[in-house]
């Protein structure tokens, strides 16, 4: 996998589909989640080509290949004032808007189809980031990301990573004291790729009572039950997040990420800068209740003009694991437009 460095010290390793037979073609970008990194976006790489697209996933600073947080930062990320957070969220995306210029440049990505730049699951916090810190960037810099990033792609964002709040008494794995921190995190690996049916047809309902916490379909496997033993280990790294992951959803950094929401989808001072930016919401409608909660929010949120949302039926967390030809086609879709 290569690497991309942004400043002095800070890179990032990805992986990449490399270039399609097309000269023009569109590219995506995808920014993972918690413990699963980008190996589990395999399946949709290797086929990207046939397909037309690039797709490029790129590894968060404390996962495999990328650099690590230094202590200053971990010392914020865990007991950092309000204030020292909300900085240390804005430089983090100032260093994405650094990295999605970089690729641009030493990929000689094509600018005819643009970029789509996507958050999966907790990724969503540094896409979100990254939208906010445009401005911020030296001028050439922030020129060079409005003209090719044509689309942001909220993909499955929990509630959490939006600025949400867990209801009380809402089971959440990572949050089980019941468990030792290793439980937590297989615990919620199985739980995390389950299959859910909720009490409603409804893909923006708000009611948290319908929700289906914790009894997944028993007629569709969990993704990483499906798994190999090689294929976890090629796709996950449990380690980093109880160090630099959990704090940035726990009440420590609730406001600061629903400001940068408010700010990132709904302050048309941010849109403005942007230009004629594209932001879509896109989830599975059998995913667990922290992704299916966190559409209804966002739903309620906006007028739909801020963004267009997109539920893929019967999807739960994994699309690009258990059914990539299908997520392939739908991202080709949302690429073209």
């Amino acid at each position: 996998m290569p690497t991309a460095l942004v400043g002095h010290q800070t890179y990032f390793h990805y992986s990449d589909s490399g270039p399609p037979a097309e000269e023009n073609y569109p590219t995506l970008v995808i920014i993972h989640g918690y413990a699963f990194h980008s190996g589990i976006f395999s399946r949709i790489t290797k086929r990207a080509n046939h397909h037309g697209l690039r797709i490029i996933s790129v590894n968060r600073r404390g996962y495999p290949g990328s650099s690590s947080f230094s202590e200053a930062e971990l010392r914020v990320i865990n007991e950092g004032t309000a204030t020292e957070r909300e900085t240390f969220i804005l430089q983090e995306g100032v260093l994405y808007c650094r990295l999605i210029d970089r690729l641009i440049e030493e990929l000689s990505l094509p600018k005819d189809h643009g970029l789509t730049v996507a958050g999966w699951s907790m990724g969503n916090i540094f896409t979100l980031a990254l939208m906010t810190a445009v401005a911020r960037l030296p001028e050439d810099a922030s020129a060079n990301l409005k003209a090719y990033v044509r689309r942001i792609l909220l993909w499955d964002p929990p509630v959490l990573s939006i600025g949400g709040v867990n209801p009380a008494g809402a089971y959440f794995p990572l949050f089980d004291q019941t468990l030792t921190i290793e439980e937590r995190g297989k615990t919620f690996g199985v739980w995390v790729s389950s299959y859910f049916k909720h009490g409603t047809d409804d893909p923006y309902f708000q009611d948290f009572d319908q929700l289906n916490q914790n009894d997944p379909d028993p007629s569709r496997q969990s993704t990483i039950l499906k798994m190999t033993m090689e294929e976890i280990a090629a796709s996950t790294d449990f380690r980093p997040g109880p160090i630099c992951d959990m704090p940035l959803i726990s009440a420590g950094f609730a406001s600061i990420l629903f400001e940068q929401t408010n700010k990132a989808l709904f302050s048309p001072l941010c849109r403005k800068e942007w230009g004629s930016l594209d932001v879509l919401h896109l989830y599975g409608t059998a995913n667990s209740w922290i992704v299916v909660y966190s559409a209804g929010l966002l739903k309620k949120r906006s007028t739909g003009k801020e963004l267009r949302h997109c539920p893929i039926e019967g999807a739960n967390h994994f699309p690009m694991w258990d059914e990539p030809e299908r997520m392939l086609l739908l991202l080709k879709e949302i690429m073209e437009k």
